[in-house]
């Protein structure tokens, strides 16, 4: 009836969602909520505490979602969530998310996104654009903290640490609507 590749990913996926820590990504809001995760393919090495999720990733945890052409997590001995790493190579990794008490969502989007858990940061690196409140970063390299709420954009630099013209870091602050 079923073929042995569809039993082995069938077990594959049961195994993911027994083993994926309930915190995953999330904000305390979404930590509760379960853990969805496709991929074309998945490829796991509990040895070295990491899964690899290629071919149009898509992860939703509660309010967040993160779409990309391949998704690493690493995990430690505990199988405690260290870090993931969104990449996008047909179009840029996209990272969403509602942020506690607050009426839009996150959004963010690069070629690489990498997101500390414990440290509660992410990264966009190359072609990097953040939404938030109204507002928009884009920049080389953009720092999120996700505790604090705070971004930080760093234009694009030479080999010799100067900045390259069009690597510029560029801003947009809604206008305030007067009540």
């Amino acid at each position: 009836m079923f073929d042995k590749r569809t039993v082995i990913i069938f077990f594959i996926f049961i195994f993911i969602f027994i083993s994926t820590p309930g915190y995953l990504l999330a904000l305390e809001s979404d930590r509760n909520q379960p853990i969805s995760l496709e991929a074309d393919f998945a490829d796991i090495d509990d040895l070295k505490g990491m899964s690899v999720y290629t071919g149009n990733v898509i992860l939703i945890q509660g309010s967040m979602v993160i779409k990309a052409d391949e998704l690493t997590l690493y995990h430690n001995a505990d199988r405690d969530l260290e870090k993931a790493i969104a990449r996008g190579e047909k179009k840029l990794a996209t990272f969403k998310q509602r942020p506690e008490g607050k009426e839009q969502d996150f959004k963010a989007r690069a070629s690489t996104i990498e997101y500390f858990i414990k440290k509660e940061k992410i990264y966009l690196l190359n072609n990097a654009h953040v939404t938030q409140d109204g507002g928009s970063f884009s920049a080389n390299k953009i720092t999120y903290d996700t505790k604090k709420e705070t971004v930080v954009a760093s234009s694009k630099k030479d080999k010799q640490g100067k900045p390259v013209s069009n690597g510029r870091v560029k801003v947009t602050i809604p206008a305030r609507q007067k009540k």
